[in-house]
Order: structure tokens, then C-alpha cells, then sequence
């Protein structure tokens, strides 16, 4: 087992504990992850917790953004979702039908609700007037431009 072990770290293939070649999960579709996104813990983007992964709801995000009905799903998510999944819809609004962002911002924005981020290792309870500030300002588009396909 430990030459195969050798043998795959060589080459470049990753072995899971049986020995198997170790693979990723699939990407959700996009309608799979609109349903994780409405429920999402935390809004972050970046690498995050003390393994710098990427948190659900940018996968989420992701699999939404490549998607051929995007602005659909990311409107969806301000109707359905909790306030943190309202901060990705709005990402998304921003990203894709950027004339709509303020007016949709808008509920928001008067309720203010306190939201739950993440930014390193770090976790936040913040309003969200806050984030949408920093969505509406650009701070989130590095990520959001690299999430297109």
C-alpha cells in the first residue's frame, strides 16, 4: 500500500484512505444549490476557517453564477432565503443585472438584519446594511467576476 501511496504522490494522484484515487464531489446544479443557498450559515467569500476552504455558500454561489438562469435564481433568493442568502442574491443581482441592485437592495436595507460573516478564521455578527455597502462598493468583485464561466 505505501508504494502505491509513493507511486501516486509522484504522478500527482491523490489516494483516499482505501487506496482509491481520491476524487472531488460534483458541483451542485444550479437548482441544488439555490436550495443550499437559502439556508446558508454565513455569507464569506475567500478562503475561510483555519484550512482556507471555500465556504458553501460561495459554491453555491458558483454553481448559480454558471448557470444559464442566474439572475432568476439570485432574484429567488431574495423572496425565499434568509438574510445571509439574501447577501449572495444581491452579489449576484450585482454581477448580473446590475441595473436592478439598488431597487432591490432597497427591503434590505430598511430591515437590516443581523447577519452572520466570515472573513479568515474569523466569524462576524454584523448588520447587513454593512455587507450590502461593501457589495455595492466592489469590494466582493474579484470573486464574483471569477465565479462566471
Amino acid at each position: 500500500m505505501r508504494t502505491l501511496a509513493f507511486i501516486a504522490a509522484l504522478i500527482g494522484v491523490s489516494l483516499d484512505v482505501s487506496g482509491r484515487p481520491f476524487r472531488l464531489p460534483d458541483p451542485p446544479t444550479p437548482e441544488q444549490a439555490y436550495e443550499q443557498l437559502l439556508t446558508v450559515r454565513r455569507f464569506a467569500f475567500g478562503g475561510v476557517g483555519y484550512a482556507g476552504v471555500t465556504s458553501e455558500g460561495e459554491i453555491a454561489y458558483r454553481a448559480i453564477a454558471g448557470s444559464t438562469n442566474a439572475v432568476a435564481l439570485f432574484s429567488a433568493t431574495l423572496t425565499n432565503g434568509n438574510a445571509q442568502a439574501k447577501l449572495y442574491g444581491l452579489c449576484g443581482i450585482r454581477e448580473f443585472a446590475p441595473g436592478t441592485f439598488e431597487s432591490l437592495a432597497e427591503p434590505l436595507r430598511i430591515a437590516n438584519p443581523k447577519v452572520e460573516t466570515m472573513r479568515g478564521c474569523v466569524v462576524h455578527h454584523e448588520f447587513g446594511t454593512n455587507v450590502i455597502s461593501r457589495i455595492s462598493s466592489g469590494y466582493y468583485d474579484v470573486y464574483l467576476r471569477s465565479a462566471k464561466h
